[in-house]
């Protein structure tokens, strides 16, 4: 009886011992999987954190840029879609479904572009301002001379005012030797002086335009006035006559003529056709441009 209590006994400690090790086993491999999970979570969360981080800063020196490009002058569309672009990203982040490793290497890549550009944005503008503070000293010295000449000639506006209408008139065209012919219908060409009147179907104004440094080379229109005996501008519009600005006010001309002043005493010719016939008696014969009278002559009629 005692033999069998004691082999009971024994099989009950091997089953315990069993169960033991099978507990101890499922106990150390359950422990194993937990400890795996966790490190996993934790290298996830730290993932995470460190994307987070980045992101942020990103994020702080993409609003740096844009008001940097925005402050130069820059185009900022490119930077708002990217902080955009961002700005999703770190929501997709935040609920956990994303990974970051490769956007941020973008983001990174594209700050890097952005500063060269950037840099290149800054030393252009830094060229203008400079620029602009050499043009605002050229300006300041050309107003402290011009004051000065003021100064020293009567202390006052009204003579820096007297001085710059004394340039502009130094800068009109002149017109010299001003030689009037008659032309008559069959195209003979006589001196404009005591010219019968039958033989004068049309005249012609002969000068020279003088060279003028100060004038500029382009296209002038050149307004001829031909005044008869009475005082009064011969005027038709029929053969090309008009009005011009002279004096603040509106003057009639005869016939006008567009010349490409090349500021080299270049001759020109004007030729006047007029249908009526001249009446006996002296003419004068006027010339203008750009509102200044630039030289005259006559001619007479017997």
């Amino acid at each position: 009886m005692e033999r069998k209590n004691n082999t009971g006994l024994l099989v009950g400690l091997i089953l315990m011992t069993i169960l033991a090790a099978v507990f101890g086993y499922l106990y150390y491999n359950e422990h194993a999987i937990t400890q795996k999970q966790e490190t996993d979570l934790q290298a996830r969360v730290s993932e995470l954190a460190t994307s987070e981080i980045k992101l942020d800063s990103i994020s702080k020196q993409l609003d740096a840029r844009i008001l940097e490009v925005q402050g130069l002058g820059g185009d900022i569309e490119e930077l708002q879609k990217v902080k955009a672009s961002l700005e999703n990203d770190r929501i997709a982040l935040r609920k956990g479904n994303a990974t970051m490793g490769k956007k941020i290497k973008e983001y990174e890549d594209f700050l890097t572009k952005k500063d060269t550009e950037i840099a290149q944005l800054r030393e252009e503008n830094q060229q203008l301002i400079s620029q602009n503070e050499t043009l605002v000293q050229a300006k300041t010295e050309l107003e402290t001379s011009k004051q000065a000449i003021s100064d020293s000639l009567t202390g006052a506006i009204s003579k820096n005012t007297e001085l710059e209408s004394k340039v502009t008139m130094a800068a009109a065209l002149r017109a010299r030797n001003v030689k009037v012919y008659a032309v008559s219908s069959k195209g003979k060409i006589r001196e404009g002086e005591n010219v019968k009147s039958k033989r004068v179907d049309k005249v012609r104004v002969d000068f020279i335009l003088e060279k003028n440094p100060l004038t500029m080379a382009d296209n002038k229109t050149i307004y001829l006035r031909i005044i008869d005996p009475t005082g009064a501008t011969i005027s038709d519009t029929k053969t090309g006559s008009g009005v011009f600005q002279y004096n603040g006010q509106e003057q009639g001309y005869t016939v006008s003529k567009d010349v490409m002043y090349s500021n080299n005493n270049q001759d020109v010719s004007i030729l006047y056709d007029r249908e009526a016939p001249f009446t006996s008696g002296k003419y004068t014969v006027e010339l203008y441009s750009e509102g200044f009278s630039i030289g005259e002559g006559s001619f007479s009629v017997k």
